[in-house]
Order: structure tokens, then sequence, then C-alpha cells
């Protein structure tokens, strides 16, 4: 169950962002700031064209400043998410949900802003109108993006009942946050991933939508849960917005209730690409892409926002992807399915599970685990390949990361038609992000990659003194990558946000 509390701070207490147009709202983020949203965009493309980096150049990039990681690491490491730029700040957000702002010339830190509240990732922040907007563990925040003062808090989820994860969106002033039914990989029997959509100058709700259909929990509430968002969601200019919604609990099953039978049907919403009328909270249509899920394949990613060609008339569609190991792609406007592509190895991955372990590909972070990009038509989709040991009853345990493997796939956006795919020595954790005709994507071993985004070319690579599984922001000549993970390296990582330059 929610809970809610608002705390006003003394800055900016008059503040009130204006509300973009429907219009201007697809687009807000890209053309008014660098990189103001955790994606970019309020389409989630992850792409931009408003820098000097491309193919010819991409090979001139070098570290212009290192800004050290501070906080005490959680399992994912001190940075699981997309650093912002804003004019001449970048913004970044740790594991334990303290905000620094950094000057982007020099690499200064301007200022900090510590809530000591830990959280596994993804999170991250994002900017509108004078407002810094980010979210702890257990509720969401609006600070004074030039001194770094708290302008409102408002607690969302009671501890211990479940967590938040994700990074804020932000549009017509209105701040999307959502809960996840876990805290750090254990779920809460009962609870329910539930999507808050509150006002930017204060905090207030405006709406939520209960990502478990009728709050209904399946026959078991005692036992099961599911739901909510790990990545933000996306928004377009006719008023709607698109989630990305998790997987269903317990998984594979128990003793008691083998192969999820405490929890019989589909399980809707988890594992739906759900589109809400942004204004209200009210469902418009849902896609689910793998009922009754035994095997932990959220449908996570944020959905893209893009137009294509549909029986021959330009038409606006949603892409999405997850850690089932399958991209898909929908019409916008009332969830036509349109194509699925599966990237990766995929073994022993649909059905009940037998009563003896079996090796199953996608495993627990396999799949499409973060970001995808999209630039002129093409869809940059990174995957992971790392298996897991299942049976009807149980599994998971923790993964070998020294195993995974990954690779990023360069699709059709129309069709789905694979146009090149590369291999990659670790597990693709570093989302994908387009600067111009040059695609980045990085892997957990702390390996920097920069592709030719027509043919797949290696264009240039870099290797960072930690882990990444983090997601880089580009704004003028730098690429900003956030290196936060343990990686291969254990004790030996030097945690560190990247800003190279040409």
């Amino acid at each position: 169950m929610a809970v809610f509390s608002l705390v006003i701070g003394p800055a900016l207490a008059d503040a009130r962002p204006s509300t973009a147009s429907a219009a201007d709202t697809a687009e807000l983020g890209r053309s008014r700031h660098d990189w103001a949203l955790s994606n970019g965009d309020l389409a989630n493309t992850r792409a931009t064209t408003r820098t000097p980096i491309n193919s010819h150049n991409v090979k001139d990039l070098k570290v212009k400043w290192r800004l050290p990681l501070d906080g005490k690491p959680t399992f994912a490491g001190r940075m699981a998410s997309n650093p912002i730029v804003v004019g001449d700040t970048v913004y970044l957000i740790n594991l334990e949900s303290g905000v620094t702002a950094v000057d982007k010339e020099t690499g200064k830190v301007r200022w900090k802003h510590e809530f000591n509240s830990p959280s596994v990732g993804p999170n991250g922040v994002a900017y509108a109108n004078g407002l810094l907007f980010g979210t702890t563990f257990t509720g969401a925040f609006a600070l004074d993006a030039k001194t770094g003062r708290t302008v409102w808090t408002r607690e969302l989820i009671a501890a211990g009942q479940g967590g938040i994860d994700v990074a804020p969106q932000v549009y017509d002033g209105t701040v999307v946050v959502s809960t996840v039914p876990s805290t750090f990989g254990r779920y809460v029997p009962g609870s329910m991933g539930t999507v808050y959509a509150l006002d930017a100058a204060t905090g207030a709700p405006k709406w939520d939508f209960n990502t478990v259909k009728d709050g209904d929990l399946w026959g078991h509430p005692e036992i099961n849960s599911g739901g909510g968002l790990w990545y933000a969601p996306a928004v377009d200019s006719h008023g709607r917005i698109f989630l990305s919604v998790g997987n269903p609990s317990p998984m594979p099953g128990t003793p008691e209730y083998p192969n999820g039978s405490s929890r019989p049907g589909p399980n809707l919403y988890t594992n739906c690409l759900v589109v809400l009328d942004s204004s209200t909270g009210k469902l418009l249509w849902y896609q689910q892409t793998a009922p009754h899920d035994l095997r932990d394949y959220d449908l996570q990613d944020s959905p893209i926002i893009t137009t294509a060609k549909v029986g021959g008339v330009r038409t606006e569609v949603v892409l999405v992807a997850g850690k089932m190991g399958k991209a898909f792609a929908y019409r916008a406007d009332d969830g036509t399915p349109l194509w699925t592509l599966s990237v990766g190895t995929h073994l022993n991955d649909e059905g009940p599970l037998p009563a003896e372990p079996v090796t199953v590909l996608p495993g627990v972070l396999g799949g499409v685990e973060t970001p995808m990009a999209l630039a002129d038509g093409r869809l940059f989709v990174p995957w992971v390949d790392e298996p897991n040991t299942l049976s009807a009853t149980g599994g998971f345990g923790l993964p070998d990361f020294t195993k995974g493997r990954g690779g990023l796939t360069a699709a059709d956006a129309a069709t789905g038609k694979v146009l090149w795919q590369r291999n990659l020595p670790q597990m693709a954790l570093g989302a994908a992000t387009v600067a111009n005709d040059v695609v980045f994507t990085a892997t957990y071993d702390g390996q920097i990659f920069g592709f030719r985004t027509s043919t797949g070319e290696l264009l240039w690579k870099s290797t960072a003194r930690a882990g990444i599984n983090a997601f880089p922001a580009v704004s003028g000549n730098l690429l900003l990558v956030g290196a936060g993970a343990p990686g291969l390296s254990g004790s030996a990582a030097v945690p560190e946000l990247i800003a190279y330059s040409l």
C-alpha cells in the first residue's frame, strides 16, 4: 500500500514549471536542452545530431576529465543510471540516491545533495524548468537545479513493502515514477508496482495506475507480487504515455506451488506494454509479451516512439524490448502487433519448467537488459547471454558474471529485419546511444565501443577502470560514461564518471 507524505523545501517554494504544448511534448529535452532526460527525449530515442561527434572524428575521443564516484556500493556498484546535461552542468545520481552537479567543462563539483537511501538501480534524474527530479528508494524529490536545495519530497511506498528503482519522466508539468514490489532482489508478498504521476511544482499526486490488473494478485496475495516500472516511460504528442511493466513473482514457483501455480492465468499487466492517457492515467490499450512468466522475463526497457511506413502509410510506432530477449513493434494508436525480433541465444525459454533443473537462456540477467536507441530508421538493441539453471520450483542463484557475453544488433525499425550484428566479449549492460552516425555501447567489464550505425564497423574503443552498467549522455563534443560497477576487477575497480572529448 502506498504511503503519501509531502515536504515543501525552503528554496523555490513558489516555482511553477510551465507546461509544454502537446506538439512540443515529443521533442522536450531534445530541442530545449542538451540531454535533460534519462533517454535524451520523451520518445526515448537515445540519439542526438546536436554534437560534432561522428564517424570521421570519433577516433579522436580522449579522456578530458574523470570524476570519482562516491557513496557506498550496492550490488550494482556506485552508479547504474544515465547522467544528464543542462547548459554547462552535468547532473548524476549514485546508488545511495545522492545527487551531484558538475561543471561540464572542468569536471569540478558544484554541489551535492545526499539522501543516503540505497537503491539497486537503474535510477536517474531528469530536468525541467529549473528543477531537478529524482527518486530515493521510497519516494520522489525535486531540487533547485542551481543550488541543490530541496523544493519538495514525497514518500510513495512504506519501507519494507518494495522500492523505487526508476528514472523519472517529466512532461506537461508532470513527473512520473513507479514503485516495484521488491527490495534488493527480494520480492515482497502482497506488493504491487504502482505508477504515480505527480505535479512537478509541488509533488502533489495527479493520478496513479496499479500495474496489477484490478489490484487482484491472482489468487494468493499472501505469496504473489508483481509489476512496476524499472525504466522511464515514453510520451508522445497525442497525449499517450507508454509503460513497460516488470514480472510477476514468485518465480519459477515454490515447492507447494510449482511453475507459478500460486498465480494462475496470464498475470496481467506484468510483462506488458501498457498505454495510458497521460493526463488522466486511464488505460487505452495493452499488449502482453510473456504471459504467466516463470523466468523473470520483464518487459522492462524504455519504449521508443517513432514513425514508420505501415502498409505504405507513415504511422506512429512504439518499439519495446525486455529480458525475454526479444524486441517488439506495435502501432501506437491501438497496439496492433507489427513484428517481433529475437536476439541472443534462446534455450528452454518457453512453457512450463521440468521438475529437474535445466539451463535457461536468456537467464535472470540476460536478454535486453538496458535501453535501446533509435536513429535514421534503425533500432539498436544491446543484448546479454547469461545462463541460469531453473526448475519448476526454483533456481536462479547468483549469476557467474565471467561467463556472460553479449552483443549489439541493428534492425530496420519498420520491419524488424536484422541489418547487422556484432558479438561482444562480455555482457552488454551499457545501453545503446547514438551520436550522428556512431552508436556507442559498453560491457560489464568496462569496455566501450563505437560502431558505424550503417554497417557495424568498429570505429573506436576504450576501456574504463571499472565495470559499466550505466548509460552515457552525449553533449556537445563530450561523451559522458559512468563506470561504477565492480566489473571483473572486483576491489581493484576505480569507479568514476568519465568525460571523453574530441
